[in-house]
């Protein structure tokens, strides 16, 4: 697909969507004298359960962060939330055949002081995704394969204890660990629950991560602008010994002006994989809010010849813009974004782009329909382009 295809579309979404939204606020609300069966459906979800949820409330990746805040005022006392996401995608091709994923997380957690705390996710999920169809390295379901895979039991997918010291300056995090919550991270493109459903966009795909294993973090922050984090996973959680061969990962980034409408930060990080003999890995990553509500992100990473020998994945980058705004008390988020991903047996690199739109329905429940293409290395000249449909829920 030519790039230059997507320029339109950004012009759309920059300013074209900003018009409708400004037009739209002037509007008033009918939902209540209206008799469209449009409107009796929206009227099932009424505007007095309509509080602006920031998405760091329903995101899983971004949730934790938020509630740690709150739970550390209330010391010995156990708390529970979560986030639910229901999602079916096809490929649109002559037999088209839709494949659902689903996923649920209980987190428990609970402060021992100001300064210190215990967390627990507790997962389920089940379905493969459209991957299982069409092969690929991008992943076009990143929810997909959650807990058992079969939905049949819970899995316990993180459990850690957190330290602050300092004034939160220090921060020391032990346990069953999810490197990619605390590493490449990036505020509009990391949680396949609540942003895109791409892998791609998630993280970046030269993160030689596999499953969550033990791990200790530690992380230094100077005038709340500037830090500093180091990690140790597990590179095999079935070794024997869990004082050897570490996933070591080290990043640093800034951010500028913080909280506000122009929101920027910038990360750089490193990885070294024991498996394939201390082989090394770079990225980079950031992200900036313009005028509170349009986005725009990017990523670039890196591997060894080594490391991508046994990876598969030699570098891959990707880039993306978004557009947020409240019309009439409700939530309307659009992104689109273009990621290509080189691997080791290839001569071209896979490609991939996806368009989403959501929107909420009440305090708890967002719906988001979703537009993929991928032209795989796999498929030669072939192009595949998808249609899903992702309902989300926090409770």
């Amino acid at each position: 697909m030519p790039k230059y295809y997507i320029l339109p579309i950004f012009a759309f979404i920059f300013f074209v969507l900003p018009v409708v939204a400004d037009a739209a606020e002037v509007q008033q609300d009918t939902t209540n004298t209206d008799t469209t069966l449009v409107d009796q459906f929206l009227g099932l979800f009424q505007e007095s359960d309509l509080d602006q949820v920031p998405e760091t409330k329903r995101s899983r990746r971004q949730q934790v962060d938020a509630l740690l805040k709150s739970i550390l005022e209330e010391p010995g006392k156990l708390q529970f939330s979560g986030v639910a996401t229901a999602s079916i995608q096809a490929p649109l091709e002559n037999e088209t055949v839709w494949k659902g994923v689903g996923s649920f997380d209980i987190f428990a957690f609970v402060s021992f002081g100001p300064s210190a705390l215990l967390f627990f996710d507790l997962e389920a999920g089940g379905g493969d995704g459209p991957d299982a169809l069409l092969p690929n390295v991008s992943v076009l379901n990143a929810d997909a394969g959650g807990g058992d895979g079969k939905g049949e039991n819970l899995t316990v997918l993180e459990a850690w204890t957190e330290f602050k010291m300092l004034q939160d300056i220090f921060t020391v995090t032990f346990g069953k660990l999810d490197p990619t919550n605390y590493f490449d991270n990036n505020l509009h493109a990391n949680d396949e629950t609540s942003q895109f459903i791409s892998g791609a966009f998630v993280n970046n795909p030269v993160l030689p991560v596999g499953v969550n294993s033990p791990g200790i973090r530690f992380r230094t922050t100077f005038v709340k602008r500037f830090y500093i984090q180091y990690g140790l996973f597990m590179a095999n959680p079935q070794e024997e010994n869990i004082m050897e061969n570490h996933l070591k990962l080290l990043e640093t980034g800034i951010k500028l002006l913080p909280e506000s409408g122009w929101e920027a930060n910038l990360r750089v990080f490193g990885h070294e994989q024991p498996l394939v003999g201390d082989s090394r890995g770079f990225g980079i990553s950031f992200d900036q809010l313009i005028a509170n509500h349009f986005t725009i992100f990017g990523r670039y990473g890196a591997n060894s010849t080594e490391l991508a020998d046994w990876l598969g994945i030699k570098n891959a980058w990707s880039s993306g813009i978004g557009f947020r705004q409240y019309i009439l008390n409700r939530e309307l988020k659009v992104g689109l974004a273009y990621a290509e991903t080189q691997t080791t047996h290839y001569e071209h690199p896979e490609q991939l782009a996806e368009f989403y739109f959501s929107t909420q329905l009440n305090q708890w429940v967002f719906i988001s329909p979703h537009v993929q293409w991928i032209k795989t290395t796999q498929s030669g000249e072939d192009e595949h382009f998808l249609a899903g449909l992702r309902i989300n829920l926090s409770y």
